[in-house]
C-alpha cells in the first residue's frame, strides 16, 4: 500500500488553504443561526415554557462536548495520518455514539418531571438527536483530516440553517418546547447531503490514537472533556441544583450560550488546525509548538481581562436587547460568564498540541485542575445562585487555561 503524501503547497498556505475562508464562514453564520433559534424559541415561549429546551439544548453542549468532540478530533487526527476510519475504527466510534445517546435519553427519563415537564417525548428527542450529531461530528472529522474544509463549513452552515427553518415552521404548527426539540433533532441530518462517508480514502493502516488505540486516545479525552464540560456547559444545571427557579436557570442559559460564542467557534474550527500540529509533530518541531503555546497563554490572559471588562459594561444591555428585559442577567453574572468563556477558549486552542501528540492525559488533568477549582468555589458560594455560578466558571477556566498552556509548552 502506497504511503500517502502530504500536499506541502496546502502547508505552506497555512490558513489561507482551499476551504478555510468558506469553513470560518460557515461557522460564523452557523453561530449566528443558533442564536436565531434560541431567540425566535425563547421569545415565542417565554422564559418559563423555554426552559425545557434550555436544559435540552445544554445537555446536547455537555455530551457533545464530552464524547462527540473527541470523537471528531480523534477521526481528524487520524484521517490527517492517512488511515481509513470508518474501516479500522468504527465499532469503538459506534460504541462511544451509542453510550452518549443511552446517557442523554437517561437523564432526561431521570429529570422527567422536575426539567421536561413530565413530557416523555423530551425522552425519544434526546436519543436521536444525540445520535443524529454522532454522525455530524465523524463526518466533520473526516472531512477536516482530509482538507476538506469547505465540506466543514457547508456542515456547520446546513445544521444550523436546517434548525432554524424548522423550529419557525414548527412553532407556526405548535408554539411549544416539543416542536423546538423536533428542530434539534433534524438538525444533524443535513451532514448526510456532504456525503462525507466516500472521503474517507485507504491509507496506512498502522498507527493512531493513544498507544496506537482509539480507546486510549478516547478514554483520556472523554475523561478531561467531562471535566471542561460540567465546568463550561453546566451553568444552567449548576443554578437548579442550587435551588435557582425555571426563569433563573433561563436567564443564565441564554447569558452562557450567547457568551459562549468564541468557544462554539473554536469548537468547530479546530479541525481546521489540528491537522497543520499534527504535521508539526511529524516534523519533530518542537520549538514552533512551543511558541504556539507560550503566545496562546499571554495573548489569553490579555484578552480574558478585557472579555471581564466588557461582560460587565455592555454584556446585561446584549442580552436584553437580543431576548427581553425578561432574561437581562446580573452585571455580576455578565462579567465572570464573559472573563471565563475567553480563558476556556484560549485553553482550547493551546489543547490542540496535547491533541496533537495524543497526550490526552495531560489535557484531562489541567481540566480537572479547573473543575476542581469550581467547585470549591460551589460549595463555599458567595451569594445568589446565579453570581455563584458565573464566579466558579470564570475561576475554573482561569485555572485551566494557566494548566493547559503550561502542559502545552512543557510537552512539546
Amino acid at each position: 500500500m502506497q504511503r500517502p503524501t502530504i500536499d506541502t503547497d496546502l502547508d505552506q498556505r497555512g490558513f489561507r488553504a482551499p476551504g478555510t475562508a468558506w469553513m470560518v464562514a460557515g461557522s460564523l453564520i452557523g453561530a449566528v443561526g443558533a442564536y436565531l433559534f434560541q431567540v425566535v424559541g425563547g421569545r415565542a415561549l417565554g422564559s418559563v415554557d423555554f426552559a425545557p429546551v434550555s436544559i435540552l439544548w445544554t445537555l446536547l453542549f455537555i455530551l457533545a462536548t464530552v464524547v462527540l468532540v473527541p470523537v471528531e478530533q480523534y477521526v481528524t487526527r487520524e484521517a490527517s495520518l492517512g488511515r481509513r476510519v470508518l474501516r479500522h475504527d468504527l465499532l469503538p466510534i459506534a460504541v462511544a455514539v451509542g453510550l452518549t445517546a443511552l446517557a442523554g435519553a437517561g437523564f432526561v427519563a431521570l429529570t422527567l418531571d422536575r426539567l421536561f415537564v413530565s413530557d416523555p417525548v423530551f425522552v425519544l428527542q434526546a436519543g436521536a438527536m444525540l445520535v443524529g450529531y454522532g454522525m455530524l461530528f465523524v463526518g466533520k472529522g473526516i472531512l477536516a483530516g482530509h482538507r476538506r474544509f469547505a465540506g466543514v463549513g457547508w456542515i456547520l452552515f446546513g445544521e444550523s440553517m436546517l434548525r432554524l427553518a424548522a423550529a419557525v415552521v414548527f412553532l407556526l404548527v405548535v408554539a411549544s418546547a416539543v416542536s423546538l426539540g423536533w428542530a434539534m433533532v433534524l438538525a444533524p441530518l443535513a451532514a448526510l447531503a456532504l456525503r462525507f462517508w466516500r472521503v474517507d480514502r485507504s491509507g496506512r493502516a498502522e498507527g493512531g490514537g493513544s498507544n496506537g488505540t482509539a480507546g486510549g486516545f478516547l478514554r483520556s479525552y472523554v475523561a478531561g472533556s467531562a471535566a471542561s464540560q460540567l465546568l463550561l456547559g453546566g451553568a444552567p444545571l449548576g443554578v437548579a441544583a442550587l435551588g435557582g427557579g425555571p426563569a433563573v436557570v433561563s436567564i443564565v442559559f441564554v447569558t452562557f450560550t450567547l457568551f459562549r460564542a468564541p468557544l462554539t467557534l473554536i469548537y468547530a474550527l479546530q479541525g481546521r488546525l489540528l491537522p497543520m500540529l499534527v504535521r508539526m509533530v511529524e516534523a519533530d518541531d518542537r520549538g514552533g509548538l512551543r511558541r504556539f503555546g507560550a503566545w496562546i497563554l499571554g495573548v489569553g490572559s490579555v484578552l480574558t481581562a478585557a472579555g471581564a471588562l466588557v461582560g460587565w459594561l455592555v454584556g446585561p444591555a446584549v442580552v436584553e436587547l437580543l431576548f427581553s428585559a425578561e432574561f437581562r442577567p446580573e452585571p455580576l453574572v455578565a462579567m465572570f460568564a464573559a472573563a471565563g468563556v475567553v480563558a476556556a477558549s484560549a485553553a482550547q486552542v493551546a489543547g490542540q498540541v496535547l491533541v496533537a501528540y495524543a497526550r490526552t492525559g495531560r489535557l484531562a488533568l489541567a481540566w480537572i485542575t479547573g473543575l476542581a477549582v469550581a467547585l470549591v468555589v460551589l460549595v463555599v458560594g458567595v451569594g445568589a445562585p446565579a453570581v455563584t455560578v458565573a464566579l466558579a466558571f470564570g475561576l475554573g477556566a482561569l485555572g485551566a487555561m494557566g494548566m493547559v498552556a503550561l502542559l502545552s509548552v512543557r510537552s512539546a
